[in-house]
C-alpha cells in the first residue's frame, strides 16, 4: 500500500474540517478557449476525412476483388492452356 493512498483521505478530511479549500486553477483566457475549440474542430474534421478515406479504400478493395468461379480460359496466354488442356496425356 503506498503512502499517498493512506494520507489522501486524511488530507481531505482535515481540509474539510478546517474549511481549507483546494487551490483552484486560474480561469482560462478567451484566447485559450478559442484555441481549444479550433483544435477540437480541426481534429473532428480530420477524423471525418480519415473515415471517408477508409470507406473509399474499402470500396476500392471490394471492387478490385476478383470474382471466384470459372471464367473463360485462354488456350494461348493461360498457364494451363495448350496441349494437355483437354486431355492430360502430356
Amino acid at each position: 500500500m503506498c503512502t499517498s493512498s493512506v494520507f489522501k483521505p486524511v488530507v481531505k478530511l482535515t481540509r474539510g474540517l478546517l474549511g481549507i479549500e483546494k487551490p483552484k486553477a486560474p480561469p482560462e483566457s478567451e484566447e485559450a478557449k478559442e484555441a481549444r475549440r479550433l483544435r477540437k474542430e480541426m481534429m473532428a474534421s480530420e477524423e471525418e476525412k480519415q473515415k471517408q478515406e477508409r470507406q473509399k479504400r474499402l470500396q476500392d478493395q471490394v471492387r478490385r476483388q476478383r470474382r471466384g468461379g470459372s471464367g473463360k480460359r485462354s488456350l494461348i496466354t493461360g498457364q494451363g492452356g495448350g496441349i494437355g488442356y483437354f486431355d492430360e496425356t502430356v
